[in-house]
């Protein structure tokens, strides 16, 4: 499937830089998987599997018909998968980017602590020696209580350090030493939970902790902020869809025809296009409501979190507080059980507030991409006019919207819904009484939308999305809750619960994009976002060339036009100044560009002459030779000496 569907998004990706247009490729591939959830791939390529093989031919066809759908930026079912898509993307992201930091802090820990717990951790006996070790305890112990400051900055540093030798002076080094590699490593995660809950203590006495990381009291109120955004963000949506629902009620009853049958085209071919559209709008503001309640459920929770560890966390202060008072010297056996605790609590806290800025980052996502399209009906609905006319007539319309949510909430049981209810005698059916008659109970199937709406569509043959009333309660059913939004709603799946879900099973087979805010599996494995994401994760190749026009336009433009008169009557002047001129040959500094260079050439050696010589060499030898030791009484002696240099190579 990975290899086909970056085939079919390289084809996309060609079509739409040949518009002019930019894709993202998880918005192509996604859209591919969603039309191939729906059947339309199928239909168009007949015995279509994106787990087989997909000829050229039929990613060609699939290509034109993705690049198609994607041409209309301001569709609502677009905008709605590239919400889904982005934000799982998002999501991914900043999941990758937590666990990549997390690794690195702890591949950086592991090797400081390697360092310390090591066989040769000590190198030597002498002062420096056991100074250097004990630099690199205080780098250990900054490095896994996340005061990574305190290493670069010396204030910080000298710090840190007199919280730790208060615990683990140098002289305990020799100790230390003796113990195993567990114990070590043991003392030494200790180590840095007490030297943070000793920073804390200085901090809250305005003593110290400049290399501790921003306290909860900088980052909770932005956190509340976030929560009361996310807030008025879900009230929004929730109007927002109000009115559309509004709309869709208004239309005129759906011709009578088979649900998944198409309309036939005539006079109620504009009715038709226009059901379609509001139904895809709802679609599109029932994602973005189910993702901002997500966010908010999510923040909440770690925001609950965030304040329960910061209030224990004051709270072993005070006992720090009182354990300690005015005293010179208090027992260790006091006061470190709480210093422990103190690097504890800070440890998930911190983690906690890391949290908080990933859903900041998160919230900014989604407020981009659950804007409103240009095209929405929800824009075009109201006519400009003046400034005051407008802002009553916004004003009218939030207050209809308001009424509207107030009638909606209002509906009670009706007696044919108690009476289906009082036959519930030990069936798989449970009512369960509502706990609150204005928020929805948490935990709810279908992310608190109405099932029975989605089964048995009311307003023609499109799903429509509705969130449920709590004022009606809920049934249980297979260990799920299902809410529903009218009497009506309740009594179709309280008359046959398993048909409801399966007619809400083809509903998400006919749209697969109500799968995801539904919190239910798509049609197809490949149509899931996660899976999209994971397929798209390698390289992409798109054959992309050099386009030339078709007909060249020629330019009668002269570069060399000179329209200043005095200008050209310059050049002239200059050009009848160079007719006066010689050429001479005085050898100048350039005559050397002159020259016929390639005349100019060395004549090899003869190589004949270029031969090995083989040679030897000897010992000169040395003669000696006396004369005129015989004759007559005049001649003289002569002593001559030879010294023969035969075989020497300069004889060769």
């Amino acid at each position: 499937m990975d290899d086909n569907l970056k085939r079919i998004v390289s084809e996309v990706t060609r079509l739409c830089r040949e518009r002019g247009e930019k894709v993202d490729p998880f918005v192509v591939a996604y859209v591919a998987s969603l039309e191939d959830g729906c059947g339309s791939l199928e239909t168009l390529v007949p015995g279509l599997h994106l787990d087989g093989k997909i000829p050229a031919e039929a990613v060609a066809l699939i290509g034109k018909h993705v690049a198609e759908i994607l041409s209309h930026g301001n569709d609502p079912r677009l905008k709605t998968a590239i919400m889904q898509v982005l934000m799982e993307a998002a999501y991914k992201q900043q999941r990758e980017l937590i666990e990549k930091e997390t690794a690195e802090q702890q591949e950086r820990a592991g090797m400081l602590q390697r360092a310390v717990t090591g066989p040769r951790a000590l190198k030597g006996n002498s002062a420096e020696a056991y100074d250097k070790f004990y630099k690199l305890v205080l780098e250990a112990v900054c490095v896994e209580a996340g005061m990574e400051l305190a290493v670069q900055d010396p204030d910080a540093n000298a710090e840190v350090r007199a919280a730790l030798e208060s615990v683990f002076p140098v002289s305990a080094v020799a100790r230390f030493l003796t113990l195993s590699e567990e114990e070590r490593l043991a003392q030494l995660s200790e180590l840095a939970r007490i030297t943070t809950g000793i920073c804390l203590y200085n901090r809250s006495l305005g003593q110290g902790g400049s290399a501790l990381p921003a306290a909860a009291s900088s980052y909770l109120p932005q956190a509340q902020r976030l929560l009361r955004d996310l807030n008025r963000c879900r009230t929004e949506v929730t109007e927002q869809m109000s009115k559309l629902l509004a709309m869709v009620a208004k239309l005129p009853p759906a011709a009578a025809t088979d649900n998944d049958t198409p309309a036939a085209a005539g006079s109620g071919n504009e009715e038709e296009l226009r059901r379609a559209l509001l139904h895809a709008e709802v679609l599109n503001r029932g994602q973005a409501l189910q993702l901002y309640e997500s966010l908010f459920a999510d923040l909440q929770e770690g925001l609950e979190a965030a304040q329960q560890l910061d209030a224990e966390l004051e709270h072993t202060l005070v006992q720090v507080h009182d354990s300690v008072g005015q005293s010179a010297a208090v027992s260790k056996d006091m006061v470190y059980p709480l210093f422990d605790r103190l690097g504890a609590l800070h440890t998930g806290l911190h983690q906690e507030l890391r949290m908080l800025v990933v859903r900041q980052r998160l919230y900014d996502e989604l407020t981009e991409l659950s804007a409103l399209p240009p095209g929405s009906l929800l824009l075009t609905s109201q006519p400009p006019g003046r400034t005051t006319g407008s802002r009553s007539s916004s004003t009218q319309t939030a207050s209809s919207s308001t009424a509207a949510t107030v009638d909606a909430l209002s509906e009670q049981l009706n007696e044919t819904t108690l009476a289906g209810l009082d036959a519930l005698q030990g069936g798989e059916l449970e009512y369960i009484r509502p706990i609150s008659h204005t928020q929805l109970q948490p935990g709810l199937a279908l992310a608190g939308f109405c099932a029975g709406t989605l089964a048995r569509r009311p307003t023609g043959r499109y799903p429509l999305l509705r969130r449920a009333n709590p004022q009606l309660g809920y049934l249980a059913y297979q260990d799920k809750v299902y809410g529903f939004a009218t009497n009506a709603d309740m009594q179709v799946f309280l008359a046959d619960p398993s048909g409801c879900l399966t007619a809400l099973e083809a509903a998400i087979k006919k749209e697969p994009l109500l799968a995801r805010p539904l919190g239910l599996p798509p049609p197809k494995p490949s149509a899931d976002a996660h899976a999209v994401l994971e397929a798209m994760s390698g390289t992409l190749k798109v054959d992309f060339g050099c386009q030339t026009p078709v007909h060249f336009v020629e330019r009668y433009i002269d570069k060399n036009h000179e329209w200043n008169v005095w200008a050209l009557r310059r050049r002239a002047l200059a050009l009848a100044n160079l007719r006066g001129k010689a050429t001479h040959s005085t050898q100048t500094a350039e005559s050397h560009f002159k020259r016929e260079n390639e005349t100019q050439v060395w004549r090899p050696r003869e190589a004949t002459v270029q031969t090995k010589v083989a040679k030897g060499q000897s010992m000169p030898r040395k003669l000696q030779y006396v004369q005129g030791l015989r004759g007559a009484a005049d001649v003289k002696m002569n002593v001559v000496r030879l010294e023969l240099d035969l075989g020497q190579p300069h004889q060769h």
